[in-house]
């Protein structure tokens, strides 16, 4: 089960998706399960401007997961937009499993060049790949690529791009396409049904990938999110995640929102808890 943590790494990017329609803070939570077994929780909070942006996300490891990893972790971006481009200011990686703590901090010039990527601990070179030198050039932090597919979402209602990604460990091209939509049934686990995009989701590893890859992350297919507008004329969201593997199946459900307005929907993960 460590090892279903790994594949994961995109539900940050999910949970911190930007509302680019929306005029105050909105916030949204999700649960995660894999193989039925409920595995994290993650909340996000995203503070919307019209030419900069401000996502902070937080989760942690719950049940059989949580006994065997205890893990929780905070991830900030901040940034400007210049016209459709989302240009970093600084990200913020922090994640703790028992009294050991792991952190990324990388600060950005004014162009959106990696001035200083702090990493500590520094990368174990017995059990991964080098990043190679200098490919952090040119490349944004994993939530900056959300503000900037978002802001996309919102201008065109298509979700495509393709990125050069650095989040201070792992240098990898991200590609995000556009797969139509989808009906999504009404279910415990979710506050949303109906009509989603789906968007696809597509990475190859150029650095700092474990040289033992483990089974899901090496039988990982299939990555799709789902976005929709869970409330009624308010921002699109993700509203699920889903990562097929040979070990079972990834799932994320959206289970609250919150924007500045008051409207709140939610939460389907304490009712379906509570049943």
């Amino acid at each position: 089960m460590r090892a279903a943590l790994l594949s994961l790494s995109i539900l940050p990017c999910l949970a911190a998706w930007p509302a680019m329609a929306a005029t105050g803070p909105v916030k949204a939570t999700y649960e995660v399960y894999f193989g039925g077994l409920h595995v994290l929780s993650a909340e996000s909070e995203f503070v919307p401007a019209a030419d900069t942006y401000e996502l902070t996300t937080r989760a942690e490891t719950r049940g059989i997961l949580d006994l065997l990893f205890g893990w929780h972790g905070i991830s900030r971006s901040a940034g400007s937009f210049f016209g459709d481009r989302a240009v970093p200011d600084l990200h913020v990686n922090r994640g703790w499993r028992g009294d050991r703590q792991r952190s990324v901090v990388i600060e950005y010039g004014p162009e959106g060049q990696v001035v200083t990527a702090e990493v500590e601990p520094a990368p174990d070179p017995e059990e991964v790949t080098e990043v190679p030198a200098g490919s952090e050039q040119g490349t944004v932090d994993p939530l900056t690529v959300i503000a900037q597919v978002s802001r996309a979402v919102a201008r065109s209602g298509r979700c495509e791009g393709e990125f050069a990604v650095y989040d201070g460990r792992r240098r990898y091209d991200l590609r995000i396409t556009d797969r139509g939509t989808e009906a999504l049934p009404a279910t415990d686990y979710s506050i949303f049904s109906g009509e989603a995009m789906r968007c696809g989701v597509e990475y190859a590893m150029l650095g700092g990938q474990r040289k033992d890859p483990n089974k899901y992350a090496k039988t990982a297919r299939e990555r799709v999110v789902y976005v929709a507008r869970p409330l009624e004329n308010g921002p699109a969201l993700p509203v699920g995640l889903k990562v097929e593997t040979d070990f079972g199946t990834l799932m994320a459900h959206i289970t609250g929102v919150e924007a500045e307005s008051g409207i709140t929907l939610g939460d389907a993960g304490s009712r379906r808890r509570s049943r």
